[in-house]
């Protein structure tokens, strides 16, 4: 149900703040793209990496000239609007209607939060959609399977965060509290902002979603509806989560062979065999240092040609460096 700022009714839009799946998904999508949104949250880097496959299929899901600057799948959102979804949490209801919604989706809106390119980029993805049968297909798989990855993360921890973010908001509203309190967030645009509630009436909604996945904050509109994300969880909880994977690679090469048998594969893939023998070190030994490398997402398996040559993740390698770089920076300055 609106909750509406009782004193300013009259001239401002009505409020509401309510949990979205859509939203959720939006976030979780884009993670696949950005690294500072996986940093931001151990499931999401958790799940990309155990299944690069998904990662790929996500980034490559669009052509060149197709990518949103901020990796967003904002015509995610647009189909849950134009379907009634935008307020669900029912993942299943979204998943079940998107091909249909892809079909007959809205391919004119103003979109004035974006830039032009990204408006470009959103219109066209939908006029895609809306004509490709094929491409409507590949998206609801590709959209169900990112959902797949993350709902155990999302009834286990998300949906309680989330339900309790809204509670919060929804209380201080009731309080008197002003829709733009709600709506601070690190990376806001209040010249923005201001310009695009002012342009909805009192006819119009101002919707402020926390999201579990969110990374800093976003901002959409919508014919009517002017979309706020928020981080649902300012406790400190998502900070612990966040450092929780770093911590758990810094332990794994913090042994000095596990160290020595990383920089050695620098150089080039390696079987467990010919670490051993470099070693000097028994390959059950060798197996195990292996193993907690591999769990720990710093090498993998080689490609089809060197299927049981171990070649390093240099990717995982190079988030775990600039996540370590961004916290020592930030407290030392």
């Amino acid at each position: 149900m609106p909750l509406f700022h009782e004193e300013a009714a009259a001239t401002e839009p009505g409020v509401i703040v309510s949990a979205s799946v859509a939203v959720e998904l939006d976030w979780a999508l884009a993670a696949a793209f950005r690294a500072d949104y996986r940093r931001d949250h151990s499931c999401l880097a958790r799940v990309y990496e155990e299944s690069p496959e998904l990662a790929e299929r996500v980034r490559s899901f669009w052509g060149p000239g197709e990518v949103m600057s901020c990796g967003g799948s904002i015509e995610l959102m647009v189909l849950a609007q134009h379907g009634g979804l935008l307020f669900s949490t029912d993942a299943e209801a979204l998943l079940g209607r998107l091909e249909e919604l892809c079909a007959t989706a809205p391919v004119d809106l103003p979109l004035a939060s974006e830039t032009e390119e990204d408006r470009v980029v959103v219109l066209g993805r939908l006029r895609r959609l809306r004509s490709t049968p094929e491409l409507r297909r590949r998206y609801v798989e590709m959209v169900a399977d990112v959902w797949s990855a993350i709902s155990e993360d999302w009834e286990r921890d998300g949906r309680r965060s989330v339900e309790a973010a809204v509670h919060a908001r929804r209380e201080q509203l009731a309080k008197g509290a002003s829709w733009r309190e709600m709506a601070r967030t690190p990376c806001a645009d209040f010249d923005l902002l201001s310009r695009l509630a002012a342009s909805l009436g009192p006819d119009g909604l101002i919707a402020i979603f926390p999201a579990f996945f969110a990374h800093l904050g976003s901002l959409v509109d919508m014919p009517g509806v002017l979309m706020i994300g928020v981080r649902a969880d300012s406790s400190g909880a998502q900070a612990r989560a966040r450092t929780e994977l770093l911590a758990r690679r810094l332990k794994t090469i913090s042994d000095p062979t596990r160290l020595a048998i990383l920089d050695a594969l620098r150089s080039g893939p390696r079987t467990v065999t010919e670490i051993s023998e470099m070693f000097s070190l028994a390959q059950p030994t060798v197996s195990n240092h292996v193993k907690l490398l591999r769990d720990a997402g710093l090498v993998r398996n080689g490609d089809d040609g060197a299927r049981r040559k171990l070649v390093v993740q240099p990717e995982v390698i190079a988030d775990l460096l600039e996540h370590l770089e961004g916290i020592l920076s930030v407290q030392s300055s």
